[in-house]
């Protein structure tokens, strides 16, 4: 069952639902947790995925159904995207403005489209050339910049405006 209803919480959001808000809380202690798994380990993000008790040594912080499992997951992965592009470096190096990225992270107004964007440039690194080449062009088509995803922009100013 819980499986069905997981599925069911992704498809709403690929669907273009809102991903759900979270606790800043849980997005700070799932992003210590993945932090202390090895970088080979984590590279595939999804084997993680959504089995966040794995993550959660303090029940008490857990997601509490299926909808805010996969919210926390799909903010997770905003926020790594996020980070990785270094925008975020000198927030995450302390420990008041961390909290105030885990509020933005966990707060931000946010849809799958936001998501795919900022996990582009992610996954064209991992495709082969002519592929990653077209889906690029294909991209930069349609609005997006893989190298600049306008999320990025849209978290900083969320976080100024409001964490």
């Amino acid at each position: 069952m819980q499986g069905d209803d997981l599925h069911a919480a992704t498809e709403r959001i690929t669907a273009g639902a809102q991903i759900a808000q979270v606790e800043p809380s849980q997005i700070g202690h799932v992003w210590e947790a993945i932090s202390h798994i090895p970088i080979e380990a984590r590279q595939n993000t999804a084997a993680i995925g959504l089995d966040v008790d794995a993550a959660f040594g303090n029940p008490d912080l857990a997601p509490r159904n299926p909808e805010q499992q996969v919210a926390l997951m799909a903010r997770y992965w905003l926020l790594d995207a996020i980070v990785e592009r270094g925008i975020l470096d000198a927030y995450m190096s302390d420990d008041s403005l961390r909290k105030r990225v885990f509020a933005a992270a966990a707060t931000i107004p946010c849809d799958q489209n936001d998501l795919v964007e900022v996990l582009a440039q992610r996954s064209l690194r991992k495709s082969a050339p002519e592929v990653a080449q077209k889906v690029e062009q294909e991209m930069r088509q349609a609005g997006c910049d893989p190298d600049h995803p306008k999320v990025c922009d849209k978290f900083m100013e969320w976080m100024r405006d409001n964490c």
